[in-house]
């Protein structure tokens, strides 16, 4: 009976390391094609709500399971798919289509990644479904915080509003 005893507790003793062994704590920097650590990029293991984000030197810790798949994901950048392991360098390549979209405001163009604020969008399909020839009156009430005076009354313009034109 004693060594029944002996057996199950070794065997239990062994289970127990080998579950502690198999999640570690995996570490990492979170770089882009220059050499710059991304800040706020997110680690996450694959199929699982299992994640963190990186700090401020891109760096990140994550417990995982031995060999699992770690997904990086950052807005504008490709998501990038890895094995697991202790001292990883995520490089993010930049998804060119994102980056290349460009916002015509009502003052300038820039490129989508460079602009900030809100914005608002009209779609122009929209505006040609209406009879209306006068695209300033099609633009009435579509645009927040934007007033359109059609009968040559001059209004004091609001302040940051930006119209963009969607094909």
């Amino acid at each position: 009976m004693k060594q029944a005893k002996r057996v199950f507790l070794s065997f239990l003793t062994l289970l127990f390391c080998t579950v502690m062994h198999a999640q570690s704590t995996v570490s990492g920097t979170v770089v882009d094609e220059t050499g710059e650590t991304v800040i706020g990029a997110t680690v996450k293991e694959k199929g699982t709500a299992n994640g963190t984000v990186t700090n401020f030197d891109g760096e990140f810790t994550l417990k995982v399971d031995a060999g699992k798949v770690l997904v990086v994901t950052y807005i504008g950048y490709q998501p990038q798919e890895m094995p697991a392991k202790n001292g990883m360098r995520v490089e993010l390549k930049p998804d060119n289509q994102v980056l290349q979209e460009v916002v015509v405001t009502g003052y300038t163009t820039q490129r989508k990644i460079d602009l900030t604020g809100a914005v608002s969008t009209v779609n122009i399909g929209e505006l040609a479904k209406q009879n209306e020839n006068n695209p300033m009156k099609a633009l009435q009430g579509r645009v927040p915080g934007m007033n359109i005076s059609a009968d040559g009354i001059h209004q004091e313009p609001p302040r940051y509003v930006s119209v963009v034109w969607v094909r």
